[in-house]
């Protein structure tokens, strides 16, 4: 496995056990969705910055375009009160929306080096932009319900992201 691939999952790993932490603290009934929100926010952030600091020389920009992102919208939410259901919607639409431009791109990036994985990538992609619509639709609910829907949807983010460089290890074997 290549220095990128390696790293790439394990930052991807760190992504599904947020996932997974997020969960288990919805079944211990914490319910501060914005602490919850923001923390992963910022922990996202800081695995991407992380992660394009660590794979500089591979001339990937999507994770740093990720750090961008995520950053931005937890710094614009420290300012909103998420007591209504549509701030938490929208700030996690608005981050899908703006993630599905970054994946969009490496995408393309993908497609013009004739690499096929970029087929992998759109369908990654759609399965992306289909649960994070679904997410933010479900959001409506008490605050554990809500911490219980955000765990479950960084779970199959992390999941979804694992798919791209395992998929590439097999490939080259």
């Amino acid at each position: 496995m290549k220095t990128k691939q390696k790293i790439d999952t394990v930052i991807n790993s760190f992504l599904v056990v947020i996932g997974l932490l997020i969960i288990l603290s919805a079944v211990f009934k914490y319910s501060n969705v914005k602490i919850v929100f923001l923390s992963v926010m910022f922990s996202y952030a800081l695995l991407n910055l992380i992660q394009f600091i660590l794979t500089k020389k591979s001339k990937d920009y999507e994770g740093l375009y990720t750090f961008l992102a995520s950053i931005s919208v937890g710094i614009v939410d420290i300012f909103f009160s998420f007591e209504n259901d549509n701030v938490l919607a929208i700030s996690l639409m608005s981050w899908v929306s703006i993630m599905s431009v970054i994946k969009f791109i490496k995408t393309d990036y993908y497609n013009d080096r004739k690499d096929k994985m970029w087929k992998l990538r759109i369908v990654l992609l759609l399965l992306f932009m289909l649960i994070g619509i679904v997410t933010s639709i479900s959001l409506n609910y008490s605050d554990n319900v809500r911490v219980m829907v955000l765990g479950y949807f960084f779970l199959i983010h992390g999941i979804l992201e694992l798919i791209d460089p395992i998929t590439k290890y097999l490939i080259g074997k």
